[in-house]
């Protein structure tokens, strides 16, 4: 209709389009604005009322968080057998209270508001209020709690409960012996330990901070609020929250429609403008019909673009008739596989093609009523290389609707596959050695087992560790390593049967399991050849012969355990065993190995609990001048008094305590009591041991030596931190920079056990040292001979070459310090002096008499 009125220039026709066609569409287009306004008013509520509801849910979830929090905590009191034999056997206030294993740090540490134990006969007999004893009655159980008892002890009982006409998170679980073999249940109902945490407004502050609502409340009696959450409780009326509803529809709203109205009603005006334009000349028909034109030529220009494009795709590109038959084959074809395509026009498709995950023709057959699915295939390209694609294809349809022919295309997936079988490769194998890895080997090994539980047949597990293994890469450098590495994976998969299976679990680590040993015999016998095949030399490509050993730890099933992962533990804790022999050997997993694992747990948790507390105490070892015999210096030794094992020498826990970084905690505490209580001498200096594992944290250490002097007042020419060469081996440099920083604070530098390693030479060149320490080692052979003085002599020849000052350790006897002294050693330490000595002790020996100026 405009066409016709543009090209007739109407005027009539013109008035009468102007009349009414132009008010036409204004109305429709202000009515389609309209209708849009209200649709974003109406989403806009809907997404309020979803944001509201999901506001709900994570308050739910967020609440079952806390309540889920207070029975963990709740299980690890109940589940002890420290909490059965003094709340339940019998009823130790002293236990619980006096000595806070159920006292007021509950309530200060882990937010507990109300703790109650009761006993067998459903009376409370110990009772905290906000971390304060109350005296226990009756009357003190929250509503609905005592019918519940008989529950919690069949399982536990938890949710929320209206305490004391305050909301509160509540849960009750029945005292056990837990995992404590020493204690037996006594025959009597079991009592019960209940916790309640009141849900203040600190808890649903948490919560709140958590969701970003900063005003989530418990709702207010008679307050002008919106609808309240409400969660059920288990004795009373629901708890009601409240809080500030985001509204993310209406702020959207309020944004957006504003801008809405005023562009509809710009356009409105604007279509009325642009159609009142046009019919005033003739030349915008003539635009219009250019722009036609060059649009076609644009869209002529894309097809051309298309089919370059296709061209220099990797795939190619193909089409069939309804039997399959080609019609079509891209140029890309014969670029990929060499072959003309004119010569495959008209031949069935999988003659070029041919399926490798289904028959060919079952896919044609569906293709022909369900829309294809990618299909692969192989095909061979001219020069006789095997390739494969991913085969898609679309049915072409008539205007009737029948199926005239497919097309699709062919994406050569050769690369990707071949990498998925890399990668599944690398899921199962080691890439280094070829060995199955730990995953094949737990599925290998989980197979064997099945038979052995059923009584079948023994299976044999052994973990095995290479010996002086390091050493090999130390010196010759990690290629060479890999070398050693994967000549040792050869040998011990040529020792072992064809059933059994043999994995690298680590860097120097392998496993072997013996499907169906004969006997212990044939077993040991293996292990005398694979321990034969690793010793043997080995050449390195340079030419240079070396040499390693191992230790094989040996685990049966079914007589040591039955599953996969107990089977190899034990393995590993007889490799263990192995290894501490005085040579590389072999071991078969006993009871008595578990019982020292079981041990180390104990230790290991008690250290978690304890480090830094009054069950750990400093003990000062006396250092003397060497020709005054005047009390200069201690050294501070840590020592542990254990509740069960009795006082602990740090040879049995501080190693646990450097695997778990325990010692960092731990070292601090030391620095800080060392500090403060030899600051009371006026000129005594004392000497602080440093872990390489709080080497390593440099920073934390620089402050933990800045704290504890400035809270002592000790004078920093007063610390002497000892460190061994092992804190200096990991990282020279940087062992350099934080050893200058501590001499710039004015802390003394003394290189323990000086001697006993290969590079010790080398950091008293290198590193700001201001004493060597003699290990004690050198000092008790100096009654053996010229051999043991002569180290020591050297020794104390090498620091005075140097400048820095000598203490002996370990001195024992006068012989020793007679000798010392005629060396011109500066201090000397052991037994023949003094033993370590508590602060009291130190006091007489050497009282606190301040000098004057």
């Amino acid at each position: 209709m405009l066409r016709s009125w543009l090209k007739s220039r109407d005027a009539g026709g013109a008035r009468v389009f102007a009349r009414w066609t132009l008010p036409a569409i204004a109305v429709l287009v202000a009515a389609t604005f309209v209708l849009s306004a209200a649709l974003l008013l109406h989403a806009g509520r809907q997404e309020d009322d979803r944001s509201r509801i999901r506001t709900e849910t994570q308050i739910r979830g967020l609440m079952a968080q806390e309540e889920g929090r207070l029975m963990r905590t709740l299980a690890a009191y109940a589940d002890s057998g420290d909490s059965y034999a003094h709340l339940h056997l019998t009823v130790d206030l002293d236990w619980a209270f006096t000595r806070d294993n159920l006292g007021p740090k509950l309530h200060r540490l882990l937010g507990i508001d109300q703790v109650l134990v009761i006993g067998p006969d459903d009376r409370p007999v110990y009772e905290l209020v906000a971390g304060m004893p109350r005296t226990p009655d009756p009357a003190h159980l929250p509503p609905g709690v005592p019918s519940t008892l008989e529950d919690a002890r069949a399982g536990s009982v938890h949710g929320l409960f209206w305490v004391d006409d305050k909301p509160a998170i509540l849960g009750v679980a029945a005292l056990t012996p837990g995992a404590d073999p020493t204690l037996a249940r006594d025959g009597r109902k079991e009592s019960l330990l209940l916790f309640v945490r009141f849900v203040s407004d600190d808890v649903l502050g948490r919560i709140g901070q958590q969701m970003a609502l900063a005003d989530l409340h418990l709702a207010r009696e008679n307050a002008a609020e919106t609808e309240p959450l409400a969660l059920s409780t288990r004795n009373g009326p629901p708890v009601k929250l409240h809080w500030t509803t985001h509204a993310p529809g209406q702020t959207v709203t309020a944004m957006v429609l504003p801008w809405l109205m005023a562009s509809g009603g710009a356009l409105v005006v604007l279509t009325w403008l642009t159609l009142a334009h046009a019919s005033s000349s003739a030349r915008e028909m003539e635009r219009a019909t250019r722009l036609m034109h060059d649009n076609r030529e644009a869209l002529l220009a894309s097809e051309g673009r298309f089919r370059d494009v296709a061209e220099a795709a990797s795939d190619w590109i193909w089409e069939t008739d309804s039997r399959f038959c080609l019609t079509y084959l891209s140029e890309r074809f014969e670029v990929l596989t060499g072959r003309p395509a004119a010569g495959l026009i008209g031949q069935p498709l999988d003659r070029i093609l041919s399926a490798t995950d289904g028959a060919f023709a079952a896919w044609a057959q569906r293709a022909e009523t369900h829309p294809p699915v990618p299909l692969t295939c192989r095909y061979v390209t001219a020069d006789g290389a095997t390739r494969i694609c991913r085969l898609a294809a679309r049915a072409v349809r008539g205007a009737d609707g029948r199926i005239t022919g497919f097309r699709g295309t062919a994406t050569d997936i050769t690369a990707e596959v071949e990498a998925h079988r890399q990668v599944e490769h690398l899921a199962l194998y080691d890439p280094l050695t070829s060995l199955p890895n730990r995953a094949l080997l737990m599925e290998f090994l989980a197979g064997a087992l099945s038979g052995a539980e059923a009584g079948k047949r023994n299976v044999a597990a052994l973990r095995i560790s290479l010996v002086a293994f390091k050493a090999v890469t130390e010196r010759y450098g990690l290629p060479a390593g890999d070398d050693v590495l994967t000549d040792a994976a050869q040998r011990l998969r040529q020792n072992i049967h064809d059933n059994d299976l043999v994995a690298r679990l680590g860097a120097e680590e392998f496993a072997l399991v013996a499907s169906a040993p004969a006997s212990r015999a044939a077993i040991e016998s293996m292990c005398a050849r694979l321990q034969a095949a690793v010793s043997a030399p080995y050449v390195l490509p340079e030419g240079d012969e070396v040499q390693i050993g191992c230790a094989i730890g040996v685990a049966l099933a079914p007589a040591d355990a039955v599953t996969p992962e107990d089977l190899l533990r034990c393995a590993e804790l007889a490799m263990q065993y192995a290894q501490g022999e005085d040579g590389p050997g072999v071991a078969f997993f006993t009871a008595d190995m578990n019982e020292q694992v079981r041990t180390k747990r104990t230790l290991e948790h008690d250290l978690r609990r304890t480090v830094g507390s009054e069950d750990f105490v400093l003990l000062y070892q006396p250092r003397y001048c060497t020709e005054t015999l005047e009390l200069v210096a201690v050294e501070a030794l840590v020592r542990w008094l254990h509740p069960r094992f009795g006082l602990l020498s740090p040879d049995q826990f501080i190693p646990l305590a450097e695997s778990t970084g325990l010692i960092v905690p731990l070292g601090e505490w030391a620095l800080r009591r060392a500090c403060s209580c030899i600051a009371k001498w006026p000129d005594l200096v004392v000497s602080v041991n440093v872990s390489p594992v709080q080497f390593r944290q440099g920073d934390q250490l620089l402050e933990a030596i800045r704290s504890a002097l400035k809270e002592s007042g000790l004078p920093p020419r007063r610390l002497e931190l000892e460190l061994t060469e092992n804190v200096l081996i990991e990282n020279t440099e940087k062992a350099l920079e934080v050893l200058q920083e501590i001499k710039k604070l004015g802390v003394g530098l003394a290189m323990d056990d000086f001697g006993t390693g290969y590079s010790s030479l080398s950091y008293l060149r290198n590193f700001p040292f201001d004493r060597i320490k003699i290990d004690r080692r050198f000092v008790s052979d100096l009654d053996q001979g010229r051999d043991g003085q002569g180290i020591v002599e050297a020794i104390l020849a090498l620091a005075r070459a140097l400048g820095l000052a000598v203490t002996a350790e370990g001195v024992e006897t006068s012989s020793q310090y007679s000798w010392l002294r005629k060396g011109g050693c500066d201090e000397v330490q052991g037994f023949h002096f003094a033993r370590p000595q508590s602060e009291a002790d130190l006091l007489l020996l050497k009282p606190r008499v301040r000098t004057h100026a």
